[in-house]
């Protein structure tokens, strides 16, 4: 269970670049032509968002790798339900974010991740799937005497 969600964590760090490398399209309504006093112009429009909020973008993208590393340092299957249900969570949110506002919001970025959503299902479902079952004595199993 911990080699996927240090897999998943690597993932979520390329989608973290390819969100910050993406054009401002991708949080505005500016391809549409609705412009704001925050992307004025089609050349803001196209500049990247990395370009329009700076070094703020890391601990943003970061936030999604957080959640994948979670479940590598408390490794229960609840915990990763839990980061799955956060990722979702985020991903909604951001997309929500991104959608509805005509003004760029750092939070529109958790709208990238979506995808990440549906690894970490597979992810929590494989591992409660593969979840070794504890043989020996246990205490609902030992004699007592």
């Amino acid at each position: 269970m911990r080699v996927g969600w240090i897999v998943l964590a690597a993932v979520t760090v390329f989608l973290g670049i390819d969100a910050a490398t993406s054009s401002m399209l991708q949080l505005t309504d500016c391809e549409i032509g609705v412009y704001s006093q925050q992307v004025p112009n089609l050349e803001a429009c196209h500049a990247s968002i990395w370009s329009y909020f700076g070094g703020t973008v890391v601990p943003v993208v970061a936030v999604p790798v957080a959640v994948c590393l979670i479940p590598v340092l408390i490794p229960r299957q609840n915990v990763s339900w839990l980061a799955v249900a956060a990722l979702f969570v985020l991903s909604v949110v951001g997309f929500f974010a991104g959608f509805m506002s005509s003004e760029p919001t750092w939070v529109g970025l958790y709208g990238f991740f979506w995808p990440l959503v549906l690894l970490a299902i597979l992810v929590a479902a494989v591992a409660s799937l593969v979840t070794p079952r504890r043989s020996g004595p246990t205490p609902e199993n030992v004699p007592r005497g």
